[in-house]
């Protein structure tokens, strides 16, 4: 029965996409506008004013969420511990040793540590490179985490400010993305903040016709996840929608920049084969060490339902649970705000979901949503004109983040 749900859903939405990507291309010709827009607010705050506080707001956030692991930390060992002490047992956990290690002594082809090659390079690399400012791996990392999160919140309010010219909006998608159930990821040593900090920058070149920039960072955001090829999906189409309204700048650098992005894979095999002999030994990892590999999404959501009802009580509150309800969450965000997202956007989430869902050990969806910012988006518009949906959303973003902070501390949460 899920499985027909499921398979139901996601055919409906590929099916309105289709039928948006027609929509699209016909007013395309007509100058049709990207997302709905309002008048700027007379008392808007300048563009420097407003970005210093989405930082400071990013930042808060990230500390808030820390303080109350900090708390709920002592509670569960009842006695006091230190904060900077306590910091690396609660934050540093599951894949954030593998990415310290390779930034400590990069890949290796034996032992253990020969699975850490399923990991790509970008991100500890960073690491490597903050290490020579005289912070260890722990520092640099959650260093580069905070600033690369504070850098997607920053870059998100830009995008989204120009694309509806509304300071309301630009600023609630910035607080959906800052407390997202599992956004306690942005703080710790993992790619998400990374990757945000990318895919969001490429979508304000390709958004503003910079090809070769949104090509490049597309690259970077390859050589930090596998769903940075993604990326592909919104340049072409908004190539292909340009180039139907005859408005399409600088051809050459647009063609440029879909061959960009999947060299960042390349790059990766390559690496795969330098360290190992076979660009392809990555995905036999995968399998080895973590008993992964792609599977068909309706057997993939069936197989979390039955974890959550067969499995162990933490791991069902903290992983399966979501899992399944943030799925149908997201598709149902995606379904109501596809009159009012441009179709790059849409195409992007729609294919990010289904490669995000698919791994056949689905352990890390709800975190993998996190990296959805088309997300925080939608649901930004969906509630401009109803305050009191938008005061259920936030208080329903917090509510998660109390539930799911002390679940990962029980690891309950990967």
């Amino acid at each position: 029965m899920l499985g027909f749900v499921t398979f139901f859903c996601f055919s409906w939405l590929v099916i309105a996409c289709l039928l948006k990507f027609n929509l699209a291309w016909q007013e395309r010709q007509n100058g049709a506008a990207s997302f709905p827009t309002v008048a700027a607010s007379s008392t808007r705050q300048t563009l420097f004013t407003a970005l210093l506080a989405v930082v400071g707001m990013a930042l808060l956030a990230r500390g808030s969420v820390w303080l109350y692991g900090w708390l709920c930390f002592m509670l569960q060992k009842g006695q006091y511990i230190g904060f900077f002490e306590s910091f690396r047992e609660i934050w540093v956990r599951w894949d954030a040793w593998h990415y310290l290690g390779i930034a400590d002594n990069g890949y290796v082809n034996s032992g253990d540590e020969r699975f850490r090659l399923v990991f790509y390079p970008l991100y500890p690399a960073l690491i490597a490179l903050l290490k020579f400012t005289g912070l260890n791996a722990v520092q640099a990392g959650t260093l580069l985490s905070l600033a690369a999160f504070a850098g997607a919140c920053a870059m998100l309010y830009r995008l989204v400010l120009r694309e509806t010219n509304d300071t309301h909006t630009a600023w609630h998608s910035c607080v959906l993305l800052a407390f997202f159930p599992f956004s306690f990821f942005y703080g710790m040593v993992y790619t998400e903040s990374l990757f945000l900090l990318l895919t969001i920058s490429c979508f304000w070149f390709l958004r503003g016709q910079q090809w070769l920039a949104a090509g490049l960072v597309g690259l970077c955001a390859a050589l930090t996840r596998n769903q940075g090829l993604l990326l592909l999906v919104p340049i072409g189409v908004d190539i292909a929608l340009h180039w139907r309204a005859g408005t399409l700048q600088r051809p050459r650098h647009a063609l440029a920049a879909v061959l960009l992005v999947p060299t960042g894979i390349l790059l990766y095999l390559g690496l795969n084969y330098a360290v190992s002999g076979d660009p392809l030994r990555f995905v036999e990892y995968q399998q080895l060490n973590w008993q992964q590999s792609f599977g068909w999404l309706p057997n993939n959501l069936a197989g979390a339902a039955e974890r959550l009802l067969t499995g162990e009580q933490n791991l069902g509150l903290g992983t399966w649970l979501p899992t399944l309800l943030m799925f149908f969450a997201a598709v149902i965000v995606l379904a109501a705000g596809m009159r009012v997202m441009p179709l790059p956007y849409l195409a992007y989430a729609l294919v990010y979901l289904l490669i995000s869902y698919s791994p056949t050990w689905l352990i890390s969806g709800p975190r993998y949503l996190g990296g959805l910012f088309p997300l925080a988006i939608a649901t930004a518009l969906l509630c401009r004109k109803h305050r009191l949906l938008q005061s259920a959303t936030d208080a329903a973003m917090v509510f998660g983040i109390a539930l799911f902070v002390p679940l990962l501390l029980r690891n309950g949460v990967y």
